[in-house]
């Protein structure tokens, strides 16, 4: 039954290629190459930024914001938009399972969204090869690997959501909500509750740093910034009490585990549910 699969994703990859958002993420990850590009030459102190090194983290901070949203707003209306188009009713005359319609819909998705990001990151790489500037392999391989796992985390998290949702309508309402909830639980907002309320700072700290975003974000910070004059107080609390080495295994580890997580649910939905 699975031999669809490949002609299936195939489809779904076509799909994919002809949405917005897709166009939308290409433009928005060559913007960002020429922007830290120009940071690089000049060797500019500009936002902290100096070297490849740092420029490659910038690129991969700043698809933090955008590669999260992408996701799930591409996964979370997967499901329920086949199913309002009757892509699903038609998979399901076929002589494949859902488990195999659920890998088609997901895996073309995660490429799409992880794609322009990870490029953008080894456009950067390979221009300061080519020019002589050194960038550490171990760093290059650390900053893909955590980009990989905030993609692979929502993308996850909006195939649950895709899956629980009825309609694409409350599919994109609850995506937004949780990117807005990702987006927000940071430093700025974890002062703020401190400040507001007399909270144990473990608590606070610790409530914060089940944020995935926020995992991958101190990941990178501890990666290129061990020292802690970039991290702010959750990063700071995280490499005190953790170690840097351990500090970065934790924001690549934690947001996969997420995904894991949140893809096993949506699929359990997926194959045991009312999915047409």
């Amino acid at each position: 039954m699975s031999a669809l699969l490949a002609p299936l994703s195939r489809l779904e990859g076509h799909a994919v290629l002809r949405q917005r958002w897709f166009v939308a993420s290409v433009l928005l990850a060559a913007a960002m190459v020429g922007f830290f590009y120009v940071l690089a030459t000049r060797e500019s102190d500009v936002l902290g930024f100096t070297g490849y090194g740092r420029v490659m983290a910038g690129v991969v901070q700043a698809s933090l914001l955008f590669v999260p949203l992408l996701a799930l707003l591409a996964t979370a209306q997967a499901v329920p938009s086949a199913r309002d188009s009757g892509v699903l009713e038609w998979y399901m005359t076929l002589p494949v399972d859902r488990s195999a319609a659920f890998r088609a819909l997901w895996w073309p998705r995660l490429l799409a969204v992880a794609g322009p990001a990870v490029i953008a990151t080894l456009s950067l790489g390979g221009v300061a090869l080519v020019t002589g500037r050194a960038v550490e392999p171990q760093l290059w391989v650390s900053l893909l690997a955590l980009l990989s796992g905030q993609a692979f985390c929502f993308a996850a998290l909006g195939m649950m959501i895709g899956a629980y949702s009825r309609s694409s309508e409350s599919a994109l309402v609850r995506a937004l909500v949780v990117w807005a909830a990702c987006a927000l639980l940071v430093d700025f907002i974890v002062l703020g509750l401190l400040l507001r309320w007399d909270l144990s700072p473990f608590a606070v700290f610790a409530t914060a740093s089940v944020n995935p975003m926020q995992a991958g974000r101190v990941g990178i910070l501890a990666s290129i910034d061990p020292e802690m004059g970039a991290l702010g107080p959750v990063g700071t609390w995280a490499v005190v009490t953790l170690g840097a080495p351990l500090t970065t295994a934790w924001g690549l580890g934690w947001p996969f585990l997420v995904g894991l997580l949140a893809l096993a649910l949506g699929r359990r939905r997926f194959l045991r549910g009312d999915v047409l």
